[in-house]
């Protein structure tokens, strides 16, 4: 069996070298994707920001010859993933590891994760379980539910022929089996000029007022603060404390954390209005799923 893995490298150099350790020990070949410019979901970004990370920032890091770099200029992130996979195709691997920079693995769900693709009979996609952390490590983001864990988009793909990617991270594959093999995902484990430059230029960045979101979500950020997630606030009620014991890549991501507990008028003004647009696009999505069930249905 033979794996491979991708990684997106777009404003990743806090992530980038951690991420890539990570990996290594348990694929066979890592393509990191590299574009000077962001994707084109919003134009001005498009044209006028360049990649803070650099090429030869992640040849500094000194993997060796697991690793290849694959530069271009993609139009969106699902045609960057779809290279990688080409790619990956070609040189015969067996699974494409979906992995992106800011998530991260225990190395006993490296190696669980490994024998179960080895022993995978007719599987062709997997998710796992994962962890969203807020500001820092210290920090984990409860889902709708109450919980701190839920499951990603996707993490392993089999390399056949008719499998790609369709939607960002989303594929047409048609079965997927859950792996309780937590990721750690520390995308918005960032600094303010980190966090603005992502959500400025990421597959997300046209679904959202980042404006908005950054000033009354990010800036004004205390552990009461609920509705935190960018394009669908409810599904992340809020920040707590992380409850469960940490691994140990995770102190490199406890950044400092100043809640900001003293909002002027203004900004709790701001906030309530934000939460009461959060609670009306939850209705009208509830809504909307109700009559395409009935739709269907009938």
């Amino acid at each position: 069996m033979q794996i491979a893995a991708h990684v997106l490298a777009y404003n990743v150099s806090r992530f980038i070298q951690p991420v890539l350790r990570n990996i290594e020990p348990f694929v066979d070949k890592i393509y990191v994707a590299h574009s000077t410019r962001p994707w084109a979901y919003v134009r001005r970004a498009d044209q006028t920001k360049i990649n803070p990370t650099t090429v030869g920032e992640i040849r500094a890091i000194g993997i060796g010859p697991k690793l290849e770099i694959l530069e271009g200029d993609w139009p969106d992130e699902e045609s960057m993933r779809n290279d990688c996979l080409s790619r990956a195709k070609g040189e015969g691997f067996d699974w494409l590891i979906t992995q992106d920079a800011d998530e991260f693995y225990e190395e006993q769900s490296w190696q669980r994760i490994r024998s179960i693709l080895l022993h995978s009979a007719n599987e062709e996609h997997f998710v796992t379980t994962w962890y969203n952390f807020w500001k820092s490590s210290h920090y984990v983001l409860l889902n709708a539910s109450g919980a701190i864990k839920g499951t990603n988009a996707g993490f392993a793909l089999r390399c056949r022929s008719d499998l790609k990617f369709t939607d960002k991270r989303l594929t047409n594959s048609t079965r997927s089996r859950i792996v309780d093999c937590p990721c750690y995902h520390y995308a918005y484990v960032m600094n303010d000029a980190e966090m603005l430059e992502k959500i400025s230029t990421w597959g997300h960045a046209a679904e959202f007022n980042t404006k908005r979101w950054f000033r009354n979500k990010w800036m004004n950020w205390n552990e009461s603060t609920r509705n935190l997630h960018p394009t669908n606030p409810v599904i992340w009620r809020q920040a707590i404390r992380f409850p469960l014991e940490q691994p140990d890549f995770a102190e490199q991501f406890a950044l400092p954390v100043t809640p900001k507990n003293n909002l002027s008028l203004e900004e709790l003004a701001g906030e309530c209005i934000y939460d009461a647009a959060a609670s009306l696009i939850d209705s009208a999505r509830r809504l909307k799923r109700a009559l395409k069930a009935t739709f269907v249905k009938h």
